[in-house]
């Protein structure tokens, strides 16, 4: 059941979430803490489960005759060309209902392929890679793994040839579990993997490679029904349940280890969070990347709490889905019709630039109408409401609803900072509370989360129950503690350091293969204080005075302008973000530049448009990009854009060039939680940012 905006419930209840405790220290705030936090933050348990297997069985016994995990069947894969006598591309045909497992039925999946893994040699501390993208089989190997006492070692599926090869070799894993669309690249990377023994496929496959088994999901399924005498392995709080490979944006990706002991505290920060407003009867619309620790918290807490989790995918996810056979398949949301959703902003960036298309191509009293919608939705936003009221959430904001199936109930975002404007803008339309969260694969991404009745924006929250914060003073970045004294900031500012149980417990250093590296990051980036151990996060916060804590800046993100001025670059992206043109911006400054510009990915459909109103009918996506009165119309758009959000001059970009291909984790420019890689960008137009100075 969708909220209305007038719901009170979401409405703000108390107006303090976190509270400062009196344990300063020369250079670091007091720690903060959520306002119903246990002060000493030791111990976090959920429901009395102290590992993720524990929370399964709870939910097998407590939920067994719910639905589990749902999918789709796929009917058949079509090659269609998309304009007449134009390169054919691959559409699946899906079937329009999910199929489901119960709770029951997901849980002796598990356990029979718990036993079929062990036959084939998976035992405790040994490693299993899942490369794969997010789907039902998926979850149900890694908790196979656990049983066994297993590690299992999460590659992004984007990470490309050289990612997967360093993460398989590293830790020397026996056995890869591979879809069939990355065991392409794994075939095609085994001779450079001689540590592996195992290849188990979640579809089935004939391929025959020497030397390596091949297995099939259902194989092992079958293999471990018919092996009785299996027993699963104990594990400990502080086993080691997953290694996940970061993607990073300049180095080899690293590989954090998470503790079955951190996962069940972040169970808990977000069981704190949600437990008011999320229960058994909610469904959960499973499609990011399950290699990315915002999506595996999310479906590893679904499942504690006896939700229904539908499988999907990015590019089946709406009606407009790119890999969607249309008219015959609807997309994943509208079919599930999903109570919750997760997304990363570039995802709700998108929806803003869509809803936003639409909207500019009404006329007279509907597009009034829509911009009356807005305003209402506006005014709503400020008295800690939701939506707009129940006229222009009918008539209005309907259909746009029914995008993502008309029922949800909230939304969380994560992995970047989401826009002001287009929280309020998706919190209206989708009738729905939009509110962030923050963590990183080192603290198990439940670090801290705004509260349903939190209606501020630029806000992560105050921390979960799991977790603690403080400050810590960067002197070259202008950003301290003692800028609580300066009434024109009023708050404390530096480096985020986040402890408590959620913090993992360093990065993987392969014993007969020491990375001297990654053991200098192990004693540097994390830092014991009072007995409460701290990972330095690399990002900037203030302490807001209702306890809450702000992003504000990248340590890594900084440019620092002829004047000793700093600008932060991901925030005049934000500005940039919200203009028509823009699909996604990088904002650079060069060592010794005297300005800042910017490289724009523009939206085809608006370039194309801006072509035919300055008649230049004839030309090209490509060629538009390229020529000089497109880019002056797009850079004065940017420009008032940026003046519209109050940036200051010196942190305006001077200059724009527009940017025909799409940067994507696919060309390697983004990483899978769609953060740009910014030295990667710079290297490849390289040319283009040296004509710009």
């Amino acid at each position: 059941m969708a909220t209305t905006g007038n719901n009170a419930n979401w409405m703000r209840v108390h107006q303090q979430w976190g509270v400062l405790d009196t344990d300063e220290k020369p250079g670091f705030s007091p720690s903060l803490y959520n306002v119903e936090a246990n002060k000493q933050c030791k111990s976090i348990t959920n429901a009395g489960a102290h590992t993720v297997i524990e929370a399964l069985e709870q939910s097998k016994e407590k939920y067994g005759q719910r639905r589990a995990a749902g999918w789709r069947e796929v009917v058949k894969v079509h090659e269609v060309e998309e304009s007449p006598g134009g390169p054919k591309r691959e559409k699946i045909e899906l079937e329009n209902e999910f199929k489901w497992m119960t709770y029951a039925e997901y849980h002796e999946r598990i356990y029979s392929l718990a036993s079929g893994l062990a036959s084939i040699g998976v035992q405790p501390r040994s490693k299993l890679v899942i490369y794969a993208e997010t789907q039902r089989d998926w979850m149900a190997t890694a908790f196979a793994a656990w049983y066994n006492g297993a590690e299992i070692v999460t590659i992004y599926a984007t990470l490309g040839e050289e990612g997967a090869i360093h993460g398989i070799n590293e830790t020397e894993a026996a056995t890869v579990v591979a879809d069939a669309k990355l065991l392409k690249v794994l075939t095609k990377i085994l001779p450079k993997c001689v540590h592996i023994k195992n290849i188990v496929t979640v579809q089935p496959c004939d391929a025959d490679l020497k030397g390596v088994g091949v297995y099939n999901i259902d194989q092992l399924v079958v293999r471990g029904k018919e092996n009785t005498g299996f027993k699963p392995i104990a594990v400990h709080p502080e086993d080691v349940a997953v290694i996940m490979y970061t993607s990073g944006t300049t180095a080899a990706p690293k590989g954090v280890m998470i503790t079955h002991g951190n996962l069940v505290a972040t169970l808990s920060g977000v069981e704190h969070v949600m437990g008011d407003v999320m229960t058994a009867d909610d469904v959960y619309l499973c499609y990011l990347p399950l290699a990315h620790i915002f999506e595996m918290g999310a479906e590893i807490w679904a499942l504690a709490t006896g939700m229904a989790l539908g499988f999907g995918s990015p590019h089946t996810l709406t009606d407009s889905g790119v890999k969607l056979k249309r008219p015959e398949s609807r997309g994943d949301a509208v079919c599930l019709q999903p109570t919750f959703m997760v997304f990363a902003p570039a995802v709700l960036d998108k929806v803003y630039q869509s809803v936003q298309t639409k909207r500019d191509t009404l006329k007279g009293i509907g597009k009034c109408l829509f911009d009356c919608g807005l305003n209402s939705g506006e005014r709503h936003f400020g008295r800690g409401q939701v939506g707009a009221n129940r006229f222009y959430n009918g008539l209005v904001f309907k259909k746009v609803q029914q995008l993502v199936g008309g029922r949800l109930k909230c939304m969380i975002t994560g992995s970047a900072p989401l826009s002001p404007e287009i929280q309020k803008f998706v919190q209206t339309v989708l009738d729905a509370p939009v509110r962030q969260g923050y963590g990183l694969t080192e603290t198990c991404a439940g670090s801290c989360a705004a509260f349903w009745g939190d209606n501020q924006t630029s806000s992560v929250g105050p921390p979960t129950v799991c977790a603690v914060i403080r400050l810590a003073d960067w002197a070259e970045g202008n950003y301290m503690n003692s800028d609580k004294d300066k009434p024109e900031i009023g708050m404390r500012r530096g480096e985020v350091l986040i402890g408590g149980p959620c913090v993992t417990k360093g990065y993987f250093v392969n014993p007969a293969c020491p990375n001297a590296e990654l053991e200098k990051k192990n004693k540097e980036d994390w830092e014991v204080i009072d007995g409460v151990r701290f990972f330095r996060t690399g990002d900037v916060g203030q302490i807001r005075p209702d306890g809450t804590l702000q992003i504000i800046d990248r340590k890594k993100d900084l440019w620092k302008g002829p004047q000793g001025e700093y600008v932060a670059l991901s925030k005049v992206e934000a500005a940039l973000k919200l203009c028509e043109y823009v699909e996604m911006p990088m904002v650079y400054g060069k060592t010794g530049g005297t300005y800042p510009i910017a490289l724009i990915c523009p939206q085809k459909p608006r370039i194309m448009a801006l072509g035919q109103e300055l008649n230049l009918t004839d030309a090209s996506f490509e060629k538009l990009c390229s020529t000089d009165q497109v880019i002056e119309k797009v850079a004065a758009a940017c420009k008032a854009q940026c003046k519209a959000q109050r940036l200051a001059e010196f942190e305006t970009p001077k200059k724009f060039a527009l940017i025909a291909e799409l940067w994507t984790p696919e060309n390697e420019m983004l990483t899978a939680a769609m953060k740009l890689k910014r030295p990667i960008i710079a290297s490849h137009h390289k040319a283009i940012i040296d004509r710009l100075y």
